[in-house]
């Protein structure tokens, strides 16, 4: 049943269209190690959606770090302000926002960022600032969030009630200023570890009490289906996978995983190390994708599908990226380089009933891989220089510059 069709769609911007939140995560860190703290998991959840001033006061409170926010603020500003034009867009936001520009919909931003921050965010994405017709930032009201202040004025600018729009929140603070604005919200969790303190109500239950609430929480904006909203279905499937707009690049050195690849499931796996992992993709990046791979000094692609994040099925606790090259191989290659370019999405991670369902599942992953990948929509993707050797050392010297590079040839390719 399609739940009431929204007036207007309100969007967060940091850690939902954007991965700022990998950027602030590893600015923070430095500047609380030179004050002899760590950044802790709570910490990093109670920053999250807060404006600056608000993020560090609150922060330093739970870490007992006797420094003004207006001090540590100065710290991490200049650090942060050269850097946040090259910040990437998260999978599925470009799309999700195209999709609802080409419907005619209302879009707005409502974001804790400062305006002076929130046009250096936006200085290189010209598709985006294209995509909403309003936004609201977070100088621009008396109360940051939780407060419902910025909700509550993107509805305003949009001339529609706050209780007929519907609101994507990644951040808890942005979830309860959004409740308390009377919107339906979807979450979309930036920190893994903040999935289970969203409890969704149904769309009816929203609607009938009139005060909004928690409808959805997702994996991703790349599981969002328009249509339970009234809107028209994606038109972009390729062989039913959805084309990733930019595509997104890995490149690390193979290490020992479970073991269980080979010997449970029949599947030879590699195993990214983990740095390599946490450098290339924002943490609630999950999910299992497809794409095309190369390995050490061989300039030889290959198809492969891979799965990023913690497997449900096996419990992991630490986060993963286990690519399946689509190519028998006659020798392991444990410590040479392996190079990702990602550029579709198959499915959410998903728990399975048994080790056979779970076998399965990754054999059909396989095959829907394979033949989305002899597309001409990602085909083309095989040629990319990042997968030659010497090319991708050149892109991993260049850091965010050989991605940006990729991301440009991927808006060309869509284009």
């Amino acid at each position: 049943m399609a739940a009431a069709s929204p007036a207007a769609f309100i969007f967060d911007l940091d850690g939902l269209i954007i991965d700022t939140e990998s950027l602030c995560i590893e600015v923070a860190q430095q500047v609380l190690a030179q004050h002899g703290k760590v950044l802790t998991k709570e910490a990093q959840r109670t920053a999250l959606g807060k404006r600056p001033l608000d993020c560090w006061r609150d922060v330093a409170a739970l870490l007992g770090l006797d420094v003004p926010a207006q001090q540590l603020f100065d710290q991490t500003e200049p650090l942060l302000e050269a850097r946040w034009a090259d910040v990437r867009p998260l999978p599925g936001a470009r799309r999700l926002l195209q999709h609802l520009s080409d419907c005619g919909a209302k879009v707005a931003i409502a974001t804790s960022t400062s305006r002076a921050t929130f046009g250096k965010k936006l200085s290189k994405k010209p598709w985006l600032q294209e995509l909403f017709q309003a936004s609201v930032c977070g100088d621009e009201v008396t109360n940051g969030k939780p407060a419902p202040d910025v909700f509550a004025e993107a509805a305003r600018q949009l001339g529609v009630a706050a209780s007929s729009c519907l609101c994507f929140e990644d951040a808890p603070s942005g979830v309860e200023g959004a409740v308390a604005a009377g919107m339906r919200v979807v979450v979309v969790p930036s920190l893994v570890e903040a999935q289970d303190e969203f409890k969704a109500i149904s769309q009816e239950e929203a609607a009938a009490s009139g005060k909004g609430g928690v409808v959805q929480v997702l994996p991703s904006l790349l599981a969002f289906d328009p249509t339970i909203y009234g809107l028209p279905p994606f038109g972009d499937l390729v062989e039913g996978v959805i084309p990733l707009d930019p595509v997104f690049t890995i490149s690390g050195t193979v290490v020992k995983g479970f073991g269980r690849g080979s010997k449970e499931l029949g599947i030879p796996t590699a195993n990214v190390d983990a740095d390599s992992l946490r450098h290339s993709i924002a943490e609630a990046v999950t999910g299992i994708y497809c794409g095309w791979a190369s390995i050490g000094d061989s300039s030889e692609v290959y198809k492969m599908v891979m799965s990023i994040g913690w497997n449900p099925f096996y419990n992991n606790t630490e986060k993963t990226a286990e690519p399946w090259i689509l190519h028998d191989f006659e020798q392991p290659f444990y410590g040479q380089e392996i190079r990702l370019l990602v550029c579709g999405y198959v499915r959410p991670e998903a728990n399975f009933t048994s080790l056979e369902a779970l076998v399965a599942r990754i054999h059909k992953d396989g095959e829907v891989s394979k033949a989305a990948l002899s597309h001409p929509q990602l085909q083309h993707y095989a040629a990319e220089a990042f997968l030659q050797p010497a090319a991708a050392a050149a892109a991993a010297a260049g850091g965010v510059e050989g991605v940006a590079e990729l991301e440009e040839v991927a808006v060309a390719a869509s284009g």
